[in-house]
């Protein structure tokens, strides 16, 4: 059936309106679009001057180029899952009950502790928990809080931190002074090598000795030398 006169201007029209449509969508310069980051940054150019909110812009990212955003937003959700990874397994590494700071009335006993729970103490950072830890291994263990005021520890200042912590004697390791050798009594803290020889020579003039008092006899060690070691001897 042909067309009237009148209908086939119109359609010539529409088309012409089509063709035209289409060129501009084709060739027309697209707009170039801010990156999207994690906080608005003052210096990007927007795509719409309308919009200034941070939440607006990124709004209007997804209506110009939802491939864009979705891009972006697939990034930012792996960021947000490795993150959370490495909480999860930082939480199993240290245990549910390390998750926040330590409250003031919680004591630590130093015999049975770790870095990581040491650092939930305000005022003992990783230095002075690998320092607290690392003297105890050289002492074979605390038998006070006491302790972590001694000259080893003297740059840790942890003299107001003493409320926090507790050890219990029968958890440190004991020399037994009647089979050891002079080398393993030099390598505690508390003795220097000529007070390690004075104890190995007694006790071999003596064959065998029986208590920490038949040290008093030696001038290389005072009272508080004794005091302190008692703990740390062994005379079965």
């Amino acid at each position: 059936m042909l067309l009237a006169k009148e209908q086939r201007i119109a359609a010539t029209i529409l088309i012409g309106v089509a063709l035209i449509a289409w060129f501009v969508a084709a060739f027309w310069p697209s707009p170039q679009l801010p990156e999207v980051t994690d906080e608005p940054q003052d210096s990007v150019v927007y795509a719409h001057k309308k919009h200034r909110t941070w939440e607006e812009i990124k709004d209007s990212l997804r209506r110009v180029n939802a491939a864009h955003f979705a891009e972006w937003a697939v990034e930012r959700q792996r960021m947000y899952d490795s993150a959370h990874l490495a909480d999860s397994l930082w939480r199993d590494s240290v245990g549910w009950r390390y998750t926040k700071r330590i409250k003031k009335d919680t004591i630590i006993d130093l015999n049975h502790t770790d870095t990581t729970e040491l650092q939930f103490i305000r005022g003992v950072g990783s230095y002075n928990a690998t320092q607290i830890m690392r003297y105890g291994e050289q002492l074979g263990g605390y038998y006070s809080p006491l302790q972590l005021t001694d000259e080893a520890l003297a740059k840790c200042h942890l003299d107001t931190l003493l409320a926090h912590f507790t050890a219990d004697a029968a958890d440190v390791k004991t020399i037994r002074v009647n089979s050891c050798s002079v080398e393993i009594l030099n390598r505690h803290p508390y003795l220097r090598y000529e007070q390690a020889k004075a104890i190995y020579t007694l006790r071999r003039q003596r064959i065998t000795l029986h208590s920490i008092e038949e040290l008093q006899a030696l001038p290389e060690l005072s009272e508080d030398d004794i005091a302190r070691l008692a703990p740390y001897l062994s005379f079965e």
